[in-house]
C-alpha cells in the first residue's frame, strides 16, 4: 500500500502526563482535582513531504484522536502551528491550544486510543495511527499528592471548625477572651502583595515582587524592573497614566532620568497649559560643562532620525553635521544633502528651498546681483576626495535686491568630460529667455556652441510674412482684438512634417492636437494625433490618437466631431500582428505572463517549478453562463448591448480564488488566461482517474474469468 509523507513521519508518543483516575483507571472511583492534572501528551515525529520538497520551518498539522486503529470518526481532534528543524522533526504538546487541554471524557471509557496526524497541505493524507501509551507508574503517579484519594485541602479545617476543636477541648477552663473571631487571612501567593480582599480580610493583590526586586503588575514574571501586564481591546488603557492637576506654563506630567551619578540627565513631558510634548536631553560632559547629549528614534535597532548635541538632525545617518542631512549609510534609500538659512557675506546659498541673505542673522542685508541663492547640486568621489561642487541647479540674482525688485535666473551646471570644473549649460534668465551654452541669451531661445554645431533648425520658403515653422502653437476663435474660446473639433495646432514633391512642399505627415470638448479657463480637453498619408495620396489622415481619458486608438473611426473613438485603454480598429517571424508573438500580463501567442516557457527560464494539485473537482465546480452587460447603469464602461458568455467572478471566487481580483473601483474581475492550463490539469485528473477505473475494470474481468472458469457446469442430459 502507497503511503503519504504523513504516513512515513517517525512518530515517538509519550504520555507525559496524569490523566483523571476515572479515564485512566476504570476500578478506581475517586477523582483528582482537574487543575493538578494538565491534561497534554508530548509527541515528536519527523515530517517528508508527498511533493518531495524539503519541509517548511513553520507546517499546519491536525492531530486526531481515534477509538480505533483506523476508520471511524475523530473523538477529540486540534490543530496547531508548529516549528520544524531542518530535517523535518518536530515536538508538540497535544491539548496546548485549550484551556484544560485534552477533555476527560475522550479517555472515560478506559479502551485504547489512536492517534493520527495529518499536515495541512496539498497532497498530504493522514499518516498511520499509532497507539497512545502511558509512560510506567503514570497511573500510581496521580495519587503522589492525595490522602486516601483526596486533597491535602479536603481535610483542612475552616476557622469555624478550629473554634469548635478549641472551645471543646477547652472546655473546663474559664472563659478569659473575647468572643471575637479572629480575621481570616487568605492564603496567597509568595511574592505577592497583600490586599484587603474585604473589610477584614488579607489575601493577594496583582502586584508581585520577584527576589531580585522586579516588580509586576498583573504578572509574576517581570520582564523588566517594572512591568505592567494587561488586556485592553478598546484603546481605553495604555499600561501607565501621569496626571500632574497643576495649571501652569510650568506644569508638566512627564518623566526624569538619571545617570549612574544621580544627575538629572533628562526630562519628557507633556504641559497642561502649553500643549507641548517636550524631549529635552541635557546631560553634559561634566556637571556644569557643555551638553553632549542626543536623541535618537530608532526602528528596529536602526537610527532613523536623530538629534545630535551639534544642533544637526540626521536622517538615516548618526554623524549629522549642523542642519540637516539626509544619509543611506543606514537605510540604504537614494537620497540628498539639504541645508538651509545661510547667513554671512560669501556668495553661496542653501540647497533645495533655501533663504539667503547678506550681512548677519541679527542684522541681515540684501542680496546683490549675481549672488547664489540656491543650489541643488551633485557631487562624486573621485580617486582621493569627492569632486568639486557646482554640478547642478542653481539659483542667481539677477539684480541687487530690493522689496520690490528681486529677479532671479537659473542655471544648470555641468563638467565636461576630462575637466573638473562646472560651466553654464543652460540659463533660463529672468526675462524668460533661454540660453544653451551661454548664460546671457540674448533671444527667446539662444543656442551657442564652440568648435560644434549648434541651433534650432527650422527650413521655411516662402515670401509671405505671416508664415513659419511650427513648434509651439496657440488657437483662438474670434480675433486677436477679441478671442473667443475654442469649440469642441478645433484643431489647437501641429507639428507638420512636409516633403517636397514636383513642384514644392506639401504635408506629409503631422502630429497635432484637437479640442476635445468647448474650452472654458477651467475645461480644455484636447486629443493628440497622429497622421501620415496613404500611399498614392496627398492628403494626411489620422491613424492613431491619444485621447482624454488615456485611452489609444489605431484606425478607429471618427466621431461627430471629427475625433477618434476608443471605449478602452487601447481600441485598434483592424486586425493586430505580433512577432518577428511566423512562430513567435506574445501579449503578456503586468507580471510578464503571457496571455496568447508563442510566448517564452523554457525550462531554462523558471524555478521553483511545482506542478497543479488536483483541479477537477474545482474546475467542474465552475458555471459558465450567458449574459447581457447592464449597459445603461455603467456608461463610462462601455459595454455592448449584444448577449455574451463567461463566469461570474464571485461564484469562481468561491472554488478558485487565485483567479479573481478587484479592480480599482471595487469590481471584482476574472483572469481568464490561467483556465486553460487548469482546464489541462483538470483533464489529467480525469484521465488519471479514467486510467484507474480501466485497471479495476480489467481486473473485474478477469476475476469474473477466473470465477466462471473454476464454477463446476451442469452436466446436459442426453
Amino acid at each position: 500500500m502507497r503511503l503519504s509523507s504523513a504516513v512515513r513521519a517517525l512518530l515517538l508518543v509519550i504520555v507525559v502526563i496524569v490523566l483523571p483516575a476515572r479515564a485512566m483507571c476504570a476500578q478506581s472511583s475517586q477523582s483528582v482535582s482537574p487543575a493538578s492534572v494538565p491534561r497534554l501528551i508530548k509527541i515528536g515525529g519527523v515530517f517528508h513531504p508527498a511533493d518531495g520538497q524539503p519541509a517548511g520551518t513553520v507546517e499546519s498539522v491536525t492531530f486526531s484522536i481515534y477509538a480505533d486503529p483506523d476508520g471511524g470518526v475523530p473523538l477529540w481532534q486540534e490543530t496547531q502551528t508548529i516549528m520544524l528543524d531542518e530535517q523535518g522533526r518536530y515536538t508538540v504538546l497535544l491539548g496546548a491550544t485549550q484551556e484544560s487541554g485534552i477533555p476527560a471524557a475522550v479517555f472515560a471509557s478506559g479502551d485504547a486510543q489512536w492517534l493520527g496526524t495529518m499536515f495541512e497541505r496539498p497532497g498530504e493524507m493522514e499518516g498511520p495511527r499509532v497507539r497512545i501509551a502511558s509512560v510506567p507508574y503514570a497511573f500510581k503517579a496521580q495519587d503522589a499528592e492525595t490522602l486516601g484519594g483526596r486533597s491535602a485541602s479536603d481535610y483542612m479545617l475552616t476557622p469555624t471548625a478550629k473554634d469548635h476543636e478549641h472551645r471543646t477541648a477547652d472546655a473546663a477552663k474559664p472563659d478569659l477572651s473575647s468572643s471575637a473571631t479572629a480575621n481570616l487571612v487568605v492564603p496567597g501567593t509568595p511574592n505577592s502583595l497583600a490586599k484587603y480582599v474585604n473589610s477584614t480580610d488579607l489575601g493577594s493583590s496583582a502586584v508581585y515582587a520577584t527576589g531580585s526586586g522586579a516588580v509586576g503588575i498583573g504578572t509574576s514574571a517581570p520582564a523588566d524592573w517594572l512591568h505592567v501586564r494587561f488586556t485592553n481591546t478598546g484603546g481605553t488603557a495604555t499600561g501607565l497614566a501621569v496626571q500632574n492637576m497643576g495649571n501652569t506654563a510650568a506644569s508638566y506630567s512627564g518623566m526624569l532620568f538619571f545617570d549612574q551619578l544621580g544627575q538629572l540627565a533628562q526630562f519628557q513631558g507633556f504641559n497642561n497649559s502649553t500643549h507641548e510634548y517636550r524631549i529635552n536631553n541635557i546631560a553634559q560632559v561634566s556637571p556644569g560643562g557643555a551638553y553632549n547629549g542626543s536623541i535618537n528614534f530608532m526602528i528596529g535597532s536602526t537610527s532613523r532620525l536623530f538629534v545630535g548635541s551639534n544642533g544637526g538632525i540626521g536622517i538615516g545617518t548618526t554623524s549629522a553635521g549642523p542642519g540637516l542631512e539626509v544619509s543611506n549609510s543606514l537605510t540604504g534609500a537614494l537620497v540628498g544633502t539639504i541645508a538651509a538659512s545661510t547667513y554671512g557675506i560669501n556668495p553661496f546659498g542653501g540647497t533645495f528651498v533655501a533663504r539667503k541673505a547678506r550681512g548677519t542673522q541679527a542684522a541681515p542685508a540684501a542680496v546683490q546681483n549675481g549672488d547664489q541663492l540656491a543650489l541643488f547640486a551633485g557631487v562624486g568621489m573621485a580617486t582621493t576626495h569627492s569632486g568639486n561642487l557646482g554640478n547642478g541647479m542653481e539659483i542667481r540674482a539677477a539684480e541687487n535686491y530690493t522689496d520690490a525688485a528681486q529677479g532671479t535666473a537659473l542655471t544648470f551646471l555641468t563638467t565636461k568630460r576630462g575637466t573638473n570644473t562646472p560651466i553654464a549649460s543652460m540659463t533660463l534668465d529672468h526675462s524668460g529667455s533661454l540660453g544653451l551654452g551661454t548664460n546671457a541669451p540674448s533671444a527667446p531661445l539662444e543656442v551657442s556652441r564652440t568648435g560644434t554645431n549648434a541651433g534650432v533648425v527650422s527650413t521655411l520658403y516662402a515670401n509671405g510674412a505671416d508664415a513659419g515653422s511650427f513648434l509651439v502653437a496657440q488657437t483662438a476663435r474670434g480675433t486677436a482684438a477679441a478671442p473667443a474660446a475654442i469649440q469642441v473639433g478645433d484643431f489647437l495646432g501641429a507639428l507638420l512634417i512636409n516633403g517636397f514633391g514636383t513642384t514644392g512642399f506639401d504635408e506629409a505627415a503631422a502630429v497635432g492636437a484637437l479640442a476635445a470638448e468647448n474650452f472654458s479657463d477651467a475645461a480644455r480637453g484636447t486629443v493628440l494625433a497622429f497622421a501620415t498619408t496613404p500611399l498614392g495620396g496627398n492628403d494626411s489622415v489620422i491613424d492613431m490618437a491619444l485621447l482624454p481619458s488615456g485611452n489609444l486608438s489605431i484606425g478607429t473611426p471618427l466621431d461627430v466631431n471629427g475625433l477618434p473613438t476608443a471605449t478602452d485603454r487601447l481600441q485598434v480598429f483592424g486586425d493586430v500582428r505580433l512577432g518577428t517571424t511566423g512562430t513567435n508573438g506574445c501579449v503578456k500580463n503586468f507580471a510578464g505572463t503571457g496571455l496568447i501567442g508563442t510566448c517564452s516557457s523554457d525550462r531554462r527560464l523558471k524555478k521553483d517549478i511545482t506542478p497543479f494539485g488536483r483541479m477537477l473537482d474545482k474546475v467542474t465546480a465552475l458555471q459558465p453562463v450567458h449574459y447581457f452587460w447592464r449597459t445603461s447603469e455603467f456608461p463610462d464602461r462601455h459595454f455592448g448591448d449584444t448577449q455574451n458568455y463567461g463566469l461570474i467572478a464571485q461564484d469562481v471566487e468561491q472554488v478558485l480564488p487565485e483567479l479573481v481580483a478587484t479592480d480599482s473601483d471595487g469590481y471584482k474581475v476574472v483572469d481568464y488566461s490561467k483556465l486553460p492550463l487548469l482546464t489541462i490539469q483538470a483533464v489529467k485528473d480525469l484521465k488519471s482517474e479514467n486510467d484507474a477505473l480501466k485497471q479495476r475494470v480489467s481486473e473485474l474481468e478477469r476475476l469474473v474469468s477466473e470465477l466462471l472458469a473454476a464454477t463446476p457446469r451442469p452436466m446436459t442430459r442426453r
